[in-house]
This record gives structure tokens, sequence and C-alpha cells, in this order.
């Protein structure tokens, strides 16, 4: 099941006169914390082999060479399915993706823009969304 993609939110980004690449942000965000939380597979697909093997560029997003939305973009294809996380990642996923999506807007750094997908991709955007799924992760965890 693939929770989100780049490409859903082409046509928005399209109108808005946005570069592309915009459309992953939120998704890269998201990714990215969950890597940095231990709940990411770590695991790629490549063409021709039949099971998920180690993704060999996960020191990319690890060390902040690449931003979070061109992670995405360049290593996943601009989305993320179940296969991108753990089972307890997958679970936190499933409960609380939607969520993320309405909270993420409602961060100061990406409400002062006229839309979600003007918000850049940077790994200071990325510190300051972090806390709003921290919250969301520690209030699933509680209700486990």
């Amino acid at each position: 099941m693939t929770y989100d993609d780049a490409e859903w939110h082409q046509e928005t980004v399209d109108e808005l006169g946005l570069p592309e690449d915009n459309a992953a942000t939120h998704i890269g965000i998201f990714y990215a914390w969950m890597r940095a939380h231990g709940l990411a597979s770590g695991t790629t697909l490549w063409h021709g082999v039949p099971e998920p093997v180690p993704d060999p560029h996960l020191d990319l997003l690890d060390d902040r060479m690449l931003t979070p939305g061109a992670y995405l973009v360049q290593r996943m294809v601009g989305q993320f399915d179940s296969g991108a996380f753990t089972d307890e990642g997958n679970a936190f996923t499933d409960a609380t993706y939607s969520a993320y999506l309405d909270a993420y807007s409602t961060v100061p750094e990406v409400a002062r823009y006229d839309s979600t997908y003007a918000a850049p991709d940077t790994w200071q955007l990325y510190d300051a969304v972090a806390p709003v799924i921290d919250a969301l992760y520690a209030q699933w965890k509680s209700g486990r």
C-alpha cells in the first residue's frame, strides 16, 4: 500500500507554478523522521531482485547530504509504501499520517506560505516539523 506519492500532488504544484519536486517535501520530511527514529526498514526494491535489499544510499539522508524531499525523489521515486517501514512504523503511519498532514500545515514555518507546497525542502524545515511528529508519536505510543 502506498501511503503518499509526490505524483498525487503534482497537479496542484503545477497549478501553483512551483517546482515539481515541491510535491515531495512533506512526504520526505515524514520519511526522514521515521528513518531517524528507527521506524524505516532501510531497504529498497531493485528491478529484477525479488526481495528488498539494504539501501546503500541511506547515508545521504542520515548525514543530511540530501534534503528529505530530494532524497525521496532521487532514491524512492517520490513515494513511500508499507515496504519503507518496520511493522511498528507501518502501524504508526496507518494511525497518524492523516493527522500529520493536518498538523504539517499549521507549523509556522509552513503556514507562512500561501500553500504548504511552497515551503522549502530544507533541513531547517525538517527541524521545525519534527517536534510535531514527535508529539504524534508520543500520543500514539501512549494510546497503544
